[in-house]
């Protein structure tokens, strides 16, 4: 007797059930690439990168021990803190070569240059093993905010996170290609090192240090900027769901008061993402500065051959970049938390009830009494101003550095007379 073959419908059901987990696996899941390169850089502990978001369990998921938890935590803290340590004493040993210095010179510019690089580095590490715990309470809020707003924009997460791990590789390889050119040079110009034991462990020593180094500097300004995205497409969602409330006519139809503590709780994971990265923004305004005007000092009173005036063109595009990038995210952030404050004024006051009206005024100073953005560990806030601020100084004090440059005869006059005097 012939089989009869019938279709089975549930292949479709079980596809659209896996959809839907995949789109249950939260924020953890999304940025889970770059919690793992964190992880393995020793930038990232105390986050279970497995753990899916409300508790969720699969039939084939073990439920870890806590004893496992402890073990596995207390290695990450522990390789963490090892990095941190390889990061600071680099940074200490930078410090050593100022012993032989006797004036403020060319070779003294570039030490301080690579010091502040160092110190930078170093800070990073720190902050995370402060920060990083708070990542876990950041992705729980942020789920159960989506939930509420009505979006679940998970995909686009994901993608930022394995573009940002797929130019992670391009900068290492850029990074150790640009150091390898500078190996070269300076071993072409000089005797060859030796290839004794001892001189093979320091290079490899120094290439570790070197690969912790740029891994701190391009993670860091990474997970800060897709931190801020996250944070901006919540904010933005907030408006177009607020937005949506209110009629061509001015009317809004809507609970106001919901509203204004939905935008509390927006305020509140902001303000969890500023525990992690609060330290990060600080360092890096009070770096940059003096990177850009100490390296602008070096290209202009000093002589240096190609491969220096390369690689102290590359340290100013590094600075730029990296103050761009922190300027930008944060602005950004601190733009669309206050962008609900046109959509509010547009609303027709003569259409609210009094107790309507007292919410909607709580809500205005909410919005307008203090900015709401990325703190430099609580000092300022990232935004339009402060940008704008330190933009002008940085042009002003770049302004000052080439001022001071002598010119040809100046410097031809003062060789006269040091000739003139010497006997």
């Amino acid at each position: 007797m012939p089989n009869i073959v019938v279709p089975v419908a549930e292949d479709k059901g079980l596809r659209r059930f896996d959809w839907m987990e995949e789109e249950d696996q939260g924020l953890r899941q999304a940025f889970r690439p770059l919690l793992w390169v964190l992880k393995s850089t020793g930038l990232l502990y105390g986050v279970n990168i497995q753990q899916k978001p409300g508790g969720y369990q699969g039939e084939n998921d073990e439920q870890p021990t806590t004893s496992g938890k402890e073990r596995k935590c207390s290695f990450w803290l522990f390789y963490d803190i090892v990095v941190f340590l390889i990061l600071l004493g680099n940074f200490v040993n930078s410090l050593t070569t100022f012993k032989s210095a006797t004036s403020f010179d060319g070779n003294v510019c570039n030490e301080i240059i690579t010091a502040t690089w160092f110190l930078q580095a170093a800070c990073y590490a720190l902050n995370n093993i402060i920060g990083c715990r708070n990542w876990n309470l950041f992705f729980e809020k942020w789920d159960e905010l989506s939930k509420s707003i009505g979006f679940r924009h998970i995909k686009a997460p994901r993608r930022i996170s394995i573009a940002t791990c797929i130019l992670y590789c391009f900068w290492l390889v850029a990074s150790f290609g640009f150091m390898g050119i500078g190996i070269y040079f300076i071993t072409s110009s000089g005797p060859s090192p030796p290839d004794d034991a001892v001189s093979i462990i320091v290079r490899i020593v120094q290439l570790t240090i070197y690969f912790y180094f740029v891994s701190a500097w391009f993670l860091l300004t990474a997970m800060f900027v897709v931190a801020c995205y996250v944070i901006y497409i919540a904010f933005r969602h907030f408006k177009k769901k607020f937005t949506g409330a209110i009629s061509g006519d001015g009317k809004f139809h809507g609970d106001m008061e919901r509203y204004r503590l939905l935008h509390v709780k927006l305020v509140e994971l902001l303000r969890i993402a500023d525990d992690i990265f609060s330290m990060y923004v600080l360092v890096t305004i009070a770096t940059i500065i003096p990177l850009i005007i100490f390296t602008l000092y070096f290209v202009l009173f000093e002589t240096v051959d190609t491969f220096s005036y390369a690689a102290t063109w590359w340290s100013v595009g590094l600075s730029v970049i990296q103050i761009v990038f922190v300027f930008m995210a944060g602005g950004v952030v601190n733009h669309e938390a206050h962008a609900v404050l046109t959509s509010i004024y547009s609303i027709d006051l003569r259409c609210l009830t009094a107790q309507e009206s007292l919410q909607m005024t709580i809500f205005l100073t909410q919005l307008s009494s203090a900015p709401i953005g990325f703190t430099a560990f609580g000092l300022f806030t990232v935004d339009k101003p402060t940008i704008i601020t330190f933009a002008g100084s940085i042009v002003t004090y770049a302004v000052v550095v080439v001022q001071f440059k002598p010119s040809e005869t100046t410097l031809d006059q003062i060789q006269q007379v040091i000739n003139c005097t010497t006997p």
